[in-house]
């Protein structure tokens, strides 16, 4: 038995899918920014993933356009017949935090899914909404919903959902880290209740963990790990894969980015030595470190880099760097009772000739 998972070269963008080994699956966050522009080496996210009709969860961390850029082309919505046809992959269960269903200002992939959770709410199937602010207690009400009809599919931080509670098979676990409902309340920041999750893969006595993080901040970060801790629950801050937060910029680490390197709370560093897995490996979904130019402030930040390689000492890649800047092509580790193995991709480096287009 084994299991599957494969991080997309999207630039500074998300998508990251998870194969079972009972072929279920579970897409985290979806950002087709490919264009038909030539030398656009990021991946064709549509065309990659169009041989998949169905998926048995589809999460989306949070609402911003970098984690849900084309989705409203590519899924089946029941609300509306506009996002319907026969080309569009299905969605069994829809996964968002309580802060996307409750935004009013969001972009229009977002307003979409948004929508299509508030129905699945409203009709009482095939969602979960994660943290349980006031003001989603409020929204039931307003909306003439019975609170014991909803409840179940309402997921606080500090839980651990088995088969039961997902229905994607005995060899996933997922805790639940954030977002906290007091997080997720009028927050003026869409980062800070991204869904952050622990995946459970269990292959006899072997459970190899992955830590997906969205684009969560490092003030809550922090508080994830002082929780865990407290609580007794550090065994779900373990991971062989780290999903970096944000893609590689500082505020997954601190306000500051610092001059050669961030610094970050020792709760941080803890997360990245400590718990860091004996062959662990760090993800960042992000650009090339070579494409950031001297007055460009957004991430990837080479002083975040730094950082993570010195707190953790583990490998470190970037998505569009992946197997090399030419050519970058999806980063895919399959999961068994060894632990996590790379795929390695066997693309040989473009020595004089301009990129190709992506997918």
């Amino acid at each position: 038995m084994s299991q599957k998972i494969t991080f997309f070269p999207l630039g500074n963008a998300e998508t990251v899918l998870l194969e079972l080994a009972n072929d279920k699956k579970l897409l985290m966050d979806f950002a087709d920014m490919h264009t038909n522009q030539d030398g656009d080496k990021r991946c064709d996210l549509t065309t990659t993933l169009s041989s998949h009709e169905s998926f048995d969860v589809v999460m989306f961390s949070h609402a911003h356009d970098d984690h849900v850029k084309g989705a409203k082309d590519f899924f089946w919505f029941d609300y509306a017949k506009a996002y319907q046809g026969d080309n569009r992959a299905t969605i069994k269960e829809l996964w968002v935090s309580s802060a996307f269903v409750l935004d009013s200002n969001v972009c229009e992939d977002a307003r979409v899914i948004r929508q299509e959770a508030r129905h699945r709410l409203k009709e009482g199937y095939g969602i979960k909404v994660f943290a349980e602010p006031d003001s989603l207690n409020q929204w039931i009400e307003d909306n003439e919903l019975v609170k014991e009809d909803v409840e179940d599919s309402i997921i606080h931080a500090g839980t651990l959902l088995k088969n039961v509670d997902h229905d994607l098979g005995d060899e996933l676990e997922i805790f639940v880290h954030a977002p906290f409902s007091e997080d997720s309340e009028d927050s003026e920041d869409r980062n800070e209740p991204s869904i952050v999750l622990q995946l459970r893969l269990i292959n006899g006595n072997r459970i190899s963990k992955i830590l997906i993080t969205g684009d969560i901040t490092h003030e809550i970060l922090d508080k994830i790990v002082k929780r865990s801790e407290n609580a007794g629950n550090c065994n779900y801050l373990n991971w062989d894969i780290y999903d970096i937060p944000h893609h590689c910029s500082h505020t997954g680490l601190s306000d500051e980015c610092g001059d050669e390197i961030t610094d970050t709370t020792d709760d941080i560093k803890r997360l990245l030595s400590h718990y860091a897995q004996q062959k662990a490996v760090m993800i960042a979904s992000c650009r090339a470190f070579n494409d950031v130019g001297e007055n460009d402030n957004q991430p990837p930040h080479y002083q975040a880099r730094n950082a993570y390689k010195k707190y953790s000492g583990k490998r470190f890649i970037a998505t569009m760097e992946y197997p090399n800047e030419n050519r970058p092509k999806p980063i895919v580790y399959e999961i068994d009772s060894f632990g996590i193995n790379e795929k390695v991709n066997t693309v040989n480096p473009i020595v004089s000739s301009p990129a190709p287009r992506a997918g």
